[in-house]
């Protein structure tokens, strides 16, 4: 039996959403807090952390980790913790990973803007004072960005932009919370936004210019698309009922609701909004929930005739809060595609096919691997349930459930022609994908092979039965 008091080497291994979180800074902290050296690091089956220690520390370090101190995002499914042979480390530091196993943990979505990255949006004393792609280790794009497993930044489409020293800095600190952030950046270092007439004729590259520019064009009518976290979405003033008219027929969408993103959580005081939707519409996920029109909410027509509920939203991506933020005032948001065809998320594939829709095309330069349309949820009338609708960006592909009971492994199921999604199982984890839309048209299913390709590549998972 060890001496409690003998220094030990000790491995504890977590499974679950346990990447692009936050896990790794928050474990060096409490490490570091007990004084303890080791080894730090994700892998593709999750996270690890090897360290020397006393029986009785090595157990508060483990509560720690595990229960007391974690990241607010994270859902651990399964914890391994052992006493190894010993080994002596220098230091305590997080290395890089070793891509040595299989795949098997839980995938990350893409998380709105968190509440610290959005003041330093409106600060003017912070370098990233309106910068369009402010993001943290709480908050950002994951899964629409990440190309392989581990999360780390060699990994997404966030490789090519090199960090400024500024960003170097907080990479590397163990006090801030960009710590071991992989989609930091700033305007140092900047993922950049270009300003585009439909043709493709630039018309500026400079952020205060097209902060400025997109508030004007809606303010006169125009119809802006937009890239997003998970595609571009046309955008105009929700309030311009001869401009939502207009993008509803180069849309051919006639007679389906339309989501309206609006500035702030006050902004919607005339709608009757139940405290469930509130939170919802401020958390993580953002998506777009359906809440009663009422009597005192103006709602321009065209937005959701004939309908006792409207689909709102808040800026879920940076870039979002900073237009909002300075257009003050609601903008429809819809995805940016045709009737039947997937929403578009590569920059070549805008001016190509929404040169005829939108009037102006606001892009960037960071790209997008997967598509995801914003999901859809609303709320019983009595018992205030939570109904998923549309399941996609912040939500796809994590789902977590141990008591499926399934016996074949791995298996993938494809899902139906409309409102379609596909699954994957391989034990101990399930993921269902984003949703893509009803498969009649040809881009839509390639859009649907795209994706399931990429998910299973992702994973390593060869289906043995479909």
């Amino acid at each position: 039996m060890t001496n409690k008091s003998a220094i030990c080497t000790w491995h504890l291994h977590i499974t679950g959403q346990v990447q692009g979180i936050g896990f790794r800074p928050t474990a060096y902290r409490i490490a570091q807090h007990f004084g303890v050296l080791g080894q730090i690091r994700n892998e593709a089956d999750g996270f690890h952390i090897v360290f020397n220690a006393s029986d009785q520390l090595a157990l508060k370090i483990k509560q720690e980790i595990c229960h007391d101190s974690l990241p607010p995002l994270a859902c651990v499914t399964a914890i391994h913790f052992a006493e190894v042979p010993k080994q002596e480390f220098v230091d305590l530091e997080i290395i890089e990973s070793t891509h040595s196993v299989r795949p098997n943990l839980i995938l990350t979505p893409d998380v709105a803007l968190c509440n610290k990255c959005k003041q330093e949006l409106n600060d003017k004393a912070n370098r990233r004072y309106s910068y369009a792609f402010n993001s943290c280790s709480q908050c950002g794009p994951r899964y629409s960005i990440i190309e392989r497993l581990p999360y780390d930044r060699v990994n997404t489409k966030m490789d090519p932009f090199e960090m400024c020293s500024s960003c170097v800095e907080e990479y590397h600190d163990p006090a801030d919370r960009r710590y071991y952030a992989q989609t930091i950046s700033c305007p140092n270092c900047a993922v950049e936004l270009a300003l585009h007439r439909s043709n493709a004729d630039l018309i500026s590259s400079d952020a205060a210019e097209i902060t400025e520019g997109v508030s004007k064009l809606w303010k006169g009518g125009k119809i802006v698309a937009i890239k997003g976290i998970g595609g571009y979405l046309l955008t105009c003033d929700a309030k311009n009922s001869s401009t939502i008219e207009r993008l509803r027929n180069r849309k051919s969408r006639p007679t389906k609701p339309l989501a309206v993103m609006y500035p702030t959580l006050g902004s919607l005081q005339a709608f009757s909004i139940s405290q469930e939707a509130e939170e919802l519409l401020s958390s993580p996920v953002a998506p777009i929930v359906l809440v009663p029109k009422g009597d005192h909410a103006k709602i321009a027509s065209g937005v959701c005739d004939g309908q006792d509920d409207v689909g709102v939203m808040l800026p879920n991506a940076p870039v979002l809060e900073v237009l909002l933020d300075h257009f003050q005032g609601p903008i429809v948001a819809t995805s940016a595609n045709r009737s039947n065809s997937p929403i578009v998320y590569q920059n070549e594939a805008a001016f190509e096919h929404l040169s005829d829709i939108a009037d102006y095309i606001l892009t960037n330069n960071r790209d997008i691997v997967v598509p995801q349309d914003d999901s859809v949820v609303r709320f019983s009338e009595v018992h205030k349930q939570q109904i998923v609708l549309r399941r996609s960006r912040g939500l796809a592909p994590t789902y977590i459930n141990t008591n499926l009971g399934l016996t074949i492994d791995p298996l993938l199921a494809t899902g139906a022609h409309l409102k379609s999604t596909f699954s994957l199982h391989h034990t101990p984890n399930t993921f269902i994908s984003q949703y893509l839309g009803d498969l009649d048209s040809y881009e839509a299913m390639i859009n649907y092979e795209h994706c399931l390709r990429h998910l299973t590549a992702l994973l390593q998972i060869n289906p043995s039965a479909i």
